[in-house]
C-alpha cells in the first residue's frame, strides 16, 4: 500500500507568504496614498470656497463703499489692513491669528474657516491725482495641517 502523502513544502509556504506580503503591503500603500490625496483634495476644495467666499465679501463691500480712510489702513506689508467707509458705516479688513477678519461698526466676524491659514493679506492703493480709486489685494491662504496646499488670489476692487 503505498500513500502519498501531499502537502506544501517549507520552500512553497515561504514563497506563498512573500507573495502575500508583497500584495499586502503595496494594497496597503495604495490605500494610504488614496486616503492622502482625497485629504488633499479636501483642503484644496476648502481653501478654494474661502478664496471666493473672501473676494466675494471684499467685491460687495468696494460696491457699497465711497472711500478708503487712509489714517486707518496699512498698506505695502504683508499683514496689511484697509477700512472702507460707505454712506452709513465702515468695514475694516485685516489679519489676526492668520485669521482674515472684518470689524463692520464695531462687530467682529472671521472671513476664514479655522482650518485654513492667511499668511499674507497686502493692500496696495490705485490713486489718481491723489485720490485712492480702489486698492490691490493679494491674499495667500495655506491648509492649516497641509502647508504644501496653498492658494493666492491676486484681485484689484474699485469703487463704483
Amino acid at each position: 500500500m503505498n500513500h502519498r502523502i501531499s502537502a506544501f513544502t517549507l520552500v512553497e509556504t515561504i514563497l506563498y507568504l512573500a507573495l502575500f506580503n508583497i500584495i499586502f503591503f503595496s494594497v496597503i500603500t495604495w490605500a494610504i496614498t488614496l486616503t492622502q490625496s482625497n485629504r488633499n483634495a479636501e483642503y484644496r476644495n476648502a481653501i478654494e470656497k474661502n478664496a471666493i467666499f473672501v473676494t466675494e465679501h471684499l467685491s460687495d463691500t468696494f460696491r457699497r463703499g465711497r472711500t478708503v480712510v487712509e489714517d486707518e489702513s496699512s498698506f505695502h506689508t504683508g499683514q496689511g489692513s484697509v477700512r472702507i467707509s460707505t454712506d452709513s458705516d465702515y468695514f475694516d479688513y485685516n489679519v489676526q491669528n492668520q485669521r482674515l477678519r472684518v470689524n463692520r461698526n464695531g462687530g467682529t466676524f472671521l472671513l476664514t474657516d479655522p482650518f485654513v491659514q492667511v499668511t499674507e493679506f497686502r493692500v496696495q492703493p490705485v490713486r489718481n491725482e491723489g485720490e485712492i480709486l480702489g486698492v490691490r489685494v493679494r491674499i495667500t491662504f495655506i491648509a492649516e495641517k497641509y502647508p504644501s496646499v496653498t492658494k493666492t488670489i491676486e484681485s484689484y476692487y474699485a469703487f463704483r
